[in-house]
C-alpha cells in the first residue's frame, strides 16, 4: 500500500500518501545528482546506535521548486511562506495529450487556489495556461509529471509563468490511484536556506463516513 497509501483513522479521516518513494532507484533529471547513502554507525558492528548520511537532487521524487531555481534573485526554498502548501485543494484530470492551453483548462480547474494535476504522464500546461490560473487566483499548482514543463523545455517557461508571480510549485505527485476532487493538502518543504527546491512527503486528507 506505499504508492497513494490510504489510512483511515478515528473519525473518518483518510489519509492519502501521494509521494513518490526516494531510494537507489529514483529517477533523476540527466545532470542531477542521484539518491545514494551510506551507514556512519552501525548496531551491527558494535555501534549504540544506526546513522546514515544521504546525496541527492533537491529536484528528486515529490518536490517542491522555490522562485530562485529559475529566476535572478528569487526566493531560496527556506525563505517561501508556508500558507499556499497546507489547506484546501482539487486534484483535476489534465486531458487531452500534449500542451493544454488557456481555453482548454477543464473548469473544475479555474478559480481554485490549489490545483493538482493529474495528467497521467501526457499532458502538460502551456505557460498561458499558466497565467490563466494566476489570474484565477491559484496560490499553488502542482503535477504528477517530474516538471510542469514538458521534458524538452530548455527555458522553462511555465516554471518562469507561475513562480515568477508568486505561485507555488509541487512536482511529481503520485495520484494515478487518487480519484479527482477536493481534499485537504500538506506537502511542506524544509527550511533549507540556500537551495532551490526541496522533496516533501505531501499528503492528501478529507473526511469519511
Amino acid at each position: 500500500m506505499r504508492t497513494s497509501e490510504r489510512r483511515r483513522g478515528r473519525g473518518g479521516l483518510e489519509v492519502l500518501d501521494i509521494s513518490r518513494p526516494l531510494g537507489e532507484r529514483t529517477p533523476a533529471w540527466p545532470g542531477d545528482v542521484p539518491f545514494s547513502f551510506r551507514t556512519t554507525a552501525a548496531v551491527a558492528e558494535g555501534s549504540p546506535y544506526e546513522a546514515t548520511c544521504f546525496t541527492m537532487s533537491p529536484h528528486l521524487g515529490t518536490h517542491v521548486d522555490a522562485p530562485a531555481h529559475v529566476l535572478p534573485q528569487g526566493a531560496t526554498v527556506g525563505a517561501l511562506p508556508l500558507f499556499p502548501y497546507v489547506g484546501p485543494a482539487r486534484v483535476v484530470l489534465l486531458p487531452g495529450k500534449g500542451e493544454v492551453g488557456p481555453d482548454a483548462l477543464p473548469g473544475r480547474a479555474i478559480g481554485v487556489p490549489r490545483i493538482l494535476f493529474r495528467t497521467d504522464g501526457v499532458a502538460f500546461l502551456s505557460p498561458l495556461a499558466a497565467v490563466r490560473l494566476a489570474e484565477k487566483g491559484a496560490i499553488l499548482v502542482g503535477t504528477d509529471a517530474r516538471s510542469i514543463d514538458p521534458i524538452d523545455a530548455e527555458d522553462l517557461p511555465v516554471h518562469r509563468a507561475l513562480l515568477g508571480r508568486g505561485i507555488a510549485l509541487l512536482e511529481g505527485l503520485k495520484l494515478d490511484r487518487v480519484e479527482p476532487g477536493d481534499y485537504g493538502l500538506v506537502a511542506v518543504p524544509l527550511a533549507f536556506e540556500s537551495l532551490d527546491a526541496s522533496p516533501v512527503r505531501a499528503i492528501l486528507v478529507r473526511q469519511t463516513l
